[in-house]
């Protein structure tokens, strides 16, 4: 079996321009995320995807296997859609390029999760710190008794009207099978994808299932420069531990 980890990157962004380049403690945040993942001992292939010279010469600066893609892309999973549909690939990692706590760990858990359940789809979450509920960068999930996403939302769900505890925060890591990831990549986006501006509501809109694999990792994903700084106090303080 083929599993590809790809990582999607750009350097225009609405909230942060050139966040894959931002410096993290004397690293990019793209080297911080493509070392995090390296070392999976299931993936077979680990390459950035951009379409920025800036970022593809600084990846090759730390030699990752990174390539131009070029194109009209509304998403990261459009891009890895793209480079993947003439590649051998079984499954396909999603690995979005501002997680730059991620681990070789927490995705081969997601892998496993996704090859045990047999399921075309998977992703991550973690419970909700409670100051970060109502943030709409936050996005939040809800699961049936199975572990299976109802809805994403940046919205907080479900609403409290009686009392409720276990929020979820969404990771936005994802896996594909790759004939799933073509499926989604031929659909247009729906009106749920539009009004929240999530891509994985293009799956459930579709009729596809998501597995929701849990983690007591605690990730912050980078949307804007305080979550940076953030992240500069978590790496500080495991240097020093």
């Amino acid at each position: 079996m083929k599993i590809a980890i790809l990582i999607p990157a750009r350097y225009q962004s609405s909230r942060f321009e050139g966040k894959p380049l931002a410096d993290i403690l004397g690293k990019t945040m793209i080297q911080r995320v493509y070392e995090g993942v390296k070392h999976s001992k299931y993936a077979s292939f680990v390459g950035i995807l951009t379409d920025d010279e800036r970022i593809f010469e600084n990846a090759k600066s730390f030699n990752a296997d990174v390539f131009m893609v070029k194109g009209n892309f509304e998403s990261g999973t459009d891009r890895i859609a793209y480079f993947s549909k003439d590649k051998e690939f079984d499954y396909i990692v999603n690995m979005q390029g501002d997680e730059p706590l991620i681990d070789h760990q927490t995705i081969d858990k997601l892998i496993e999760c996704a090859i045990e359940t047999k399921e075309d789809m998977a992703t991550l979450a973690s419970f909700c710190d409670d100051e970060l509920i109502d943030n709409p960068n936050t996005v939040k999930v809800v699961l049936d008794r199975n572990g299976y996403a109802l809805y994403f939302s940046r919205s907080r769900i479900p609403f409290n009207r009686n009392p409720y505890s276990k929020y979820l925060k969404h990771i936005g890591i994802y896996i594909y099978s790759k004939k799933t990831l073509m499926h989604l990549y031929k659909k247009e986006k729906g009106v749920l994808e539009k009004a929240e501006s999530l891509e994985q509501l293009r799956a459930l809109e579709n009729g596809i299932r998501i597995k929701v694999c849990m983690t007591d990792k605690k990730l912050i994903g980078v949307d804007t420069k305080e979550d940076l700084e953030k992240v500069k106090r978590v790496l500080k303080k495991n240097e020093k531990e």
